[in-house]
């Protein structure tokens, strides 16, 4: 029977990446240097800056989101429960955003300390102006305050002067097949049978979304971030289905499929690749190699879980439950 899947999770996890950026010191200021800098502000006009706080939410299965930071090396990652605060960070105020833009010039870039909030709903990801004193923008146009706009892949957001580029991972379900409307759960049907699923896939967050989906949906689950792990696993045990990054730190995901298919047994196991990089010569490759499945990223949950049941049924697992 189909369950609503809820995580216990109080949390959102984020990922910086930066090579190139400095690293965020806390220095000692009066509150007043903290305010954000108003980049068109008429001479003698005070500030007001906006304080929106946020409560405990229940969790639902996350999307997970990229920000990239346009113009640098920067990236943040997070994990989209339900809501999720973009801002500058004030520890003297006590004040923490979950996507903070300090350590990239945020304050001499107009960035409020809770600028504006991304919003999980109705199988949706929405942004929302939480009345900064610069303003927000979505692909150039100036969004009012107080108002949700939906966010799509491939976006372009300004946080006052700081552009990110949006860019969806994992989302929860495809677009109108939730049959909660409105309630912002997954539902996640049983439709494995204990078959061993192996995920290779270097980046954390989308590994952590993909296992706890296809645990509650009756698989049994193992994730590395890396192909020489998974080298190391094939030679103890073959999964009945491989899912598998193209890109991967230390070897390419074609690579990691050619060994697989050396070892005994190993060219009856199906894979299921799922990459932003799915198309073109290595993808060519691992056809070659015989993968039927292909998911490019985003990748739905739903999408996700279809797949991984349609090569398990076409090749079945004789490690299955009966």
């Amino acid at each position: 029977m189909p369950h609503a899947l809820k995580t216990a999770l109080q949390y959102i996890i984020i990922v910086i990446k930066c090579e190139i950026c400095e690293s965020e010191r806390l220095m000692e200021h009066s509150s007043s240097e903290f305010e954000t800098r108003h980049l068109n502000l008429p001479e003698g006009e005070e500030l007001n800056p906006v304080r929106v706080t946020t409560g405990s939410l229940d969790e639902a299965l996350p999307w997970v989101i990229e920000f990239r930071i346009v113009g640098t090396a920067a990236t943040i990652q997070a994990q989209v429960h339900e809501a999720m605060i973009i801002g500058r960070g004030d520890p003297q105020s006590g004040v923490y955003p979950a996507v903070d833009l300090g350590p990239h010039s945020a304050f001499h870039l107009g960035v409020s300390r809770q600028h504006a909030v991304v919003l999980a709903k109705d199988n949706r990801i929405k942004i929302k102006d939480l009345g900064s004193v610069n303003g927000t923008r979505l692909n150039g146009f100036q969004l009012v305050a107080g108002q949700e706009y939906r966010l799509r892949h491939g976006d372009e957001l300004e946080i006052g002067q700081v552009k990110l580029q949006v860019r969806f991972a994992v989302v929860p379900t495809s677009e109108g097949s939730s049959d909660q409307p409105g309630s912002g759960y997954a539902t996640i049907p049983i439709i494995g049978n204990g078959e061993r699923i192996l995920i290779v896939e270097d980046d954390s967050d989308v590994g952590k979304v993909f296992k706890l989906a296809l645990q509650h949906a009756g698989f049994n689950i193992t994730v590395l971030e890396n192909a020489t792990s998974a080298l190391g696993h094939f030679s103890q045990q073959l999964p009945d289905l491989l899912i598998t990054d193209l890109m991967l730190p230390d070897m390419s995901g074609v690579e990691l499929i050619r060994f697989l298919r050396k070892q005994p047994g190993g060219e009856h196991v199906p894979v299921l690749v799922c990459s932003g990089a799915v198309g073109g010569y290595q993808m060519n490759q691992a056809k070659e190699l015989g993968v039927e499945y292909f998911l490019t990223k985003p990748v739905s949950v739903d999408d996700l879980l279809n797949t991984a049941r349609t090569a398990l049924n076409k090749h079945p697992a004789e490690g299955a439950k009966s």
